[in-house]
């Protein structure tokens, strides 16, 4: 605040606001396009179907928008004492192009690759809750003498999601350090992090485990509504184009 004013806690707003459409989108484009491919082998719904529908989203969606959270990241970051700030975000593109080649937009994608397993999990948590919901929700209706539905109410959703979200991130938060450490080494020009498990183990013996979840409070509260919404529509809108699929074929 005193360094930068209100601005500076919007730094990186733009690459993130340019990134975050395609990256949901290839992410729920990529699971539900595995989940219907492995349903002949793997029941949707059911543990492995989740896992490895939300593993495979996963992994599209970080290889494919790695590039713009690494320009985000180091629009973020002020820069070392003696080392010029980005003017731009042409600026911070041609830089690390000309400074590190096309793998400097891939810096911490490995940590970003372990992170899949964050949303891997989270799917397979949200599945199973959801699962457990409207069985229950079925029996209620059977007792009262209605049909039964494949639909929860919106707040089902909503919570389901983000319980799933706030365990999944608890149990895999690590991979979030150790990518953010990758990536903004550059800027001080010391580099002491070479790949993932180096870094998990550098940063555990000089900052012990309470190092390995610095800021987790505050990604929590960011991350876990966020998810939430995101799941609700992404559940909300579903169903909306499986109605119209039911319209169509009349």
């Amino acid at each position: 605040m005193s360094q930068d004013g209100i601005p500076g806690f919007f730094r990186g707003l733009p690459p993130t606001l340019l990134g975050i459409i395609p990256a949901r989108s290839i992410y729920f484009y990529s699971y539900q396009s595995c989940k219907k491919a492995l349903g002949p082998y793997f029941t949707e719904g059911s543990p492995a179907n989740a896992l490895v529908s939300g593993f495979v989203a996963g992994l599209s969606s970080n290889t494919l928008t790695n590039p713009i959270w690494m320009v985000r990241t180091r629009m973020q970051i002020l820069p070392a004492a003696g080392q010029k700030a980005y003017a731009g975000y042409g600026d911070a593109i041609g830089s690390i192009w000309k400074q590190e080649g096309f793998g400097g937009f891939y810096k911490g994608i490995m940590a970003s690759y372990w992170g899949c397993l964050e949303g891997a999990t989270q799917f397979l948590i949200y599945e199973q809750v959801k699962t457990r919901l409207l069985r229950k929700e079925n029996a209620r209706r059977a007792a009262e003498g209605l049909p039964s539905t494949d639909q929860l109410s919106k707040q089902s959703y909503f919570f389901s999601a983000a319980l799933a979200k706030c365990l999944a991130s608890v149990a895999t938060y690590p991979h979030e350090v150790v990518r953010t450490r990758l990536r903004e080494q550059a800027t001080s020009g010391v580099f002491r992090y070479t790949g993932m498990w180096q870094s998990i183990a550098l940063i555990a013996k000089e900052e012990g485990r309470a190092g390995l979840y610095s800021g987790m409070g505050v990604h929590l509260t960011k991350v876990v509504p966020n998810s939430a919404l995101m799941f609700l529509t992404y559940e909300l809108v579903n169903a909306w184009l499986n109605k119209i699929e039911v319209v169509e074929s009349k």
